[in-house]
């Protein structure tokens, strides 16, 4: 592994691209800004300190609870109240042209930067919610709710992580190494003989390394999650996120051991627990086909994928469930040839947990238990076998 000293990894002033390679995706006016009030004055006007450029445009606001809207900029005025048509590493405050007065803009991040509920090889990679919870932290750091949401999203994104491989490698997207093929992963280390994995949140950040980095990369990466890189740490090492900005922020062991140890990490990437639960007399549930957006477009895509992978499974249907609690859940009815249900039940769920964002529960029944369903079934079903 190159675990480099820093002077030693970026002392080169040379800068390789080699365009065989996958290059970085330059996209003007990115932009992130997290919301730091909300005031209704006749209509919402959301303030914040806007990181990069910002036009009358569409732009997408991630929301705490996970939910992802897309709304339309109607007005930006600066700090003192004045009308503009861009706004630039200032200020400002915003309007748009229809908005859920309902929505709870508390740590809200309005962006440009495409939203990936998952990583997708042939796209480049972005992650602007951490992105921009990163620049606000030091501001932020004292409030729990913050650090809440900014943890989360660090162990729920995706990184680019640069490697070296043995070998002529060429090519992007999803591929098999050939047998002894090795891997070295570029590291640095700090004081007290700690090392540190470097990842990068997009391709931005990762250029402001590539140009003061080793002269011999070859723009080779890899994508990356949380368990990912705890698996590539070297020893008691950490990792940083965005080494050379535009904000970096370094995880210590500690840290580490603390937010996997955590029930939150742990509901999300432990071991599937499968509950059962036997529905009460008289309890009432609304039972509707969830809208479609980022989290359930992505659901049904590996619904779908799951289907087509057992041949025993003949039907799979996907609706939004509430309770009288108000607590929502993805309820997932299958038909299948097989009597031990629950075992497809659990793998379904370990399919599609990292997708869960806004409705974090999945709830099952076989077609036959789903017969309460059955008047609200009107649609062809997501996934049905020939």
């Amino acid at each position: 592994m190159f675990w480099d000293k820093i002077k030693d990894a970026f002392s080169s002033k040379k800068s390789i691209d080699n365009k065989e390679n996958k290059s970085v995706e330059t996209v003007k006016n990115r932009f992130t800004m997290l919301v730091k009030s909300c005031k209704d004055t006749g209509s919402i006007v959301l303030e914040g300190y806007v990181q990069g450029t910002v036009s009358k445009e569409e732009v997408t606001v991630l929301f705490k609870s996970g939910k992802v809207s897309h709304l339309k900029i109607a007005k930006i005025t600066d700090g003192a109240g004045n009308d503009l048509e861009v706004i630039k590493d200032s200020y400002a405050n915003i309007w748009f042209e229809h908005i859920d007065e309902s929505d709870d803009f508390k740590y809200a991040l309005l962006t440009n930067i495409e939203f990936q509920i998952e990583s997708d090889v042939n796209k480049a990679v972005e992650n602007p919610y951490i992105l921009g919870l990163l620049y606000e932290y030091d501001n932020y750091y004292k409030d729990e709710d913050f650090v809440n949401l900014f943890f989360r999203e660090m162990v729920s994104a995706h990184y680019l992580l640069p490697i070296h491989m043995s070998g002529d490698f060429k090519g992007s997207g999803e591929t098999v190494l050939k047998k002894g093929t090795k891997i070295n992963i570029y590291g640095i280390n700090l004081e007290g003989g700690v090392t540190a994995l470097l990842v990068f949140t997009d391709w931005a950040a990762l250029k402001n390394w590539a140009d003061k980095g080793p002269a011999n990369w070859k723009r080779e990466t890899i994508i990356v999650r949380f368990p990912d890189i705890l698996g590539c740490l070297k020893n008691d090492g950490g990792f940083i996120i965005n080494p050379y900005g535009p904000t970096s922020f370094y995880m210590n062991q500690e840290s580490i051991n603390r937010i996997v140890n955590s029930p939150g990490y742990q509901s999300q990437f432990g071991e599937a627990v499968i509950e059962k639960k036997v529905t009460k007399a008289g309890e009432e549930n609304l039972l509707v086909y969830p809208s479609d957006n980022e989290e359930v477009s992505a659901i049904k895509k590996r619904l779908i994928a799951f289907g087509n992978a057992h041949r025993e499974i003949k039907l799979i249907d996907m609706m939004l469930r509430v309770d009288e609690t108000g607590t929502k859940s993805y309820l997932i009815i299958m038909d299948i040839d097989d009597e031990d249900v629950r075992k497809y039940y659990k793998s379904v769920y370990e399919s599609c947990r990292d997708l869960l964002r806004e409705v974090v529960y999945l709830d099952f029944a076989t077609l036959k238990q789903a017969d309460f369903a059955s008047n609200m079934m009107k649609q062809e079903p997501l996934y049905k076998k020939n």
